[in-house]
């Protein structure tokens, strides 16, 4: 697991992204701040960044000669976060994603996204251990380290393409995988609600 950490800090260090097509070439997209819902309604809050591996812009002439510009793009995301599920545990996780997005000329997005990461859950409530001996002992910061591979679909609308301003707004459903989960693993649903800040647009 510790390898797996230092991967994904690794990742999210990547300060230089070579592509032709880069609009902002070796630089942060922006900043992400979302409400983050494991199970839905387990509350918590995801911040992260994007780096962007390729961007290509186009414009389409209609017959009346008005302009529709277009927009797809390749990206890398850095993100930490936590959420709390009462009465059971807290997760605290740190993971990067690849994703893919197309912008309408309208400034109507979608994307795909998958990655991998770190989750790190610590039980809620006293948790105690008996030794081989039968001595009853407390642990602080009962919890349990784990894979965490996420997945979702984001919808959203981005108000720089069409408005020119430096922003967009967001929807992502998916679920992330965690494992090891009692022996197995589990999947568990997800919501994604937020903003995100463009840098240098």
């Amino acid at each position: 697991m510790i390898r797996l950490f230092l991967f994904v800090a690794l990742i999210l260090s990547i300060h230089q992204v070579f592509s032709q097509e880069t609009l902002l070439n070796n630089k942060i997209q922006g900043i992400s701040i979302s409400y983050f819902g494991e199970g839905l309604t387990h509350y918590g809050i995801k911040i992260g960044t994007e780096y962007s591996l390729k961007i290509t812009n186009k414009t389409k002439i209609k017959r009346n000669s008005k302009e529709i510009p277009k927009r797809k793009e390749h990206f890398l995301t850095g993100n930490i976060g936590s959420y709390i599920h009462k009465r059971n545990h807290v997760g605290l996780f740190i993971n990067s994603e690849i994703g893919y997005r197309k912008t309408r000329n309208k400034g109507f997005k979608y994307e795909f996204l998958i990655g991998i990461g770190y989750l790190h859950t610590f039980l809620q409530g006293d948790t105690y251990t008996v030794s081989d001996n039968g001595d009853v002992e407390k642990v602080n910061l009962a919890g349990q380290s784990n894979l965490m591979i996420p997945l979702s679909f984001g919808l959203g609308y981005d108000f720089n393409l069409h408005h020119k301003k430096p922003f967009s707004l967001y929807l992502k459903p998916g679920f992330f995988i965690q494992y090891p989960y009692n022996h197995a693993l589990v999947i568990r649903p997800t919501i994604d609600l937020g903003l995100f800040y463009y840098f240098n647009k």
